[in-house]
């Protein structure tokens, strides 16, 4: 009788263990089936001749966008539309395009939320373009070359330029901001993320706001300009010489740096550092 109760003691944990070990690979399985990215693509390309270069915007929620600039007086779109679960959602997704003598925009169209679908975009436009309005719901914002001006928006990612720029806006909510040899008016807004800029030499009017993260600004030339940093749990630290106005800080500093006459540099973020360094 004890050997019986044994035997079954021994089926009950080995049919136990199986159903443990079933259920462990089962979601396993689905976890990696969920998290297995994009099964179907389906790519878009069009190219659009432009009289002279005016206006681009594109509109977008699932994605990320490279755009670039080339001395051709046209417009280069390259897109890949992907779906996660099922192959006709391709065809829930349209790509459209308006198109003017001097303009081009492009408009992302889902037709219902939580489709399982994205559109990643790689753009080239002729230099000198102004970018009106280039968003992303969720994606990163990729940008370079030689802008009349931009604006540029996402929600949940990152953003980084590099070129010229007469005016440069980017904003995002959940994400970095990262900018590189840029010359133009800077304005850089994001509220959980950091703020980044290289850059050779301050010629225009820079302003950075993060509500969660830090600000790190590196110039190679000392700037002649009027330096304003504040930060509410954080520290500032300034490399460059600076002739201080007014009360000074660990949390607040302002006043000229070199003969103070140029760009006014005003950084501002409430959880984090604030540094201007040199490199």
């Amino acid at each position: 009788m004890p050997e019986k109760r044994r035997f079954l003691n021994l089926r009950l944990t080995l049919g136990i263990l199986f159903i443990v070990t079933f259920l462990v690979v089962f979601g396993t399985a689905c976890e990696e089936f969920i998290d297995s990215g994009y099964r179907f693509e389906e790519p878009f390309s069009k190219t659009i001749a432009l009289k002279e270069a005016g206006s681009f915007s594109l509109d977008n929620v699932n994605g990320s966008i490279t755009i670039t600039t080339s001395p051709a007086m046209e417009v280069s779109i390259k897109a890949t539309k992907y779906a996660r679960w099922r192959r006709s959602d391709l065809d829930k997704v349209r790509i459209e395009v308006v198109q003017g003598e001097k303009s081009v925009r492009i408009d992302t169209i889902y037709e219902k939320r939580n489709l399982g679908a994205k559109v990643d975009y790689e753009i080239t436009v002729p230099e000198g373009i102004a970018l009106e309005l280039v968003k992303t719901v969720n994606g990163r914002i990729t940008v370079s070359g030689k802008f009349e001006k931009a604006e540029l928006r996402s929600t949940n990612g990152h953003i980084e330029a590099r070129g010229e720029f007469g005016w440069l806006e980017a904003s995002t909510t959940n994400g970095s901001l990262e900018v590189a040899q840029v010359k133009g008016r800077l304005d850089l807004r994001t509220t959980n993320g950091s703020i980044k800029a290289e850059l050779n030499e301050l010629t225009a009017d820079f302003r950075a706001r993060t509500t969660n993260g830090s600000i790190k600004i590196a110039l190679r030339e000392q700037p002649n300009a009027y330096l304003t940093a504040r930060t509410t749990n954080g520290s500032i630290r300034v490399e460059y010489p600076l002739t201080v106005e007014g009360q000074i800080s660990r949390r607040r500093i302002e006043g000229r740096l070199g003969n103070g006459q140029g760009p006014r540099l005003d950084l501002q973020t409430t959880n984090g550092s604030i540094s201007l360094l040199k490199f």
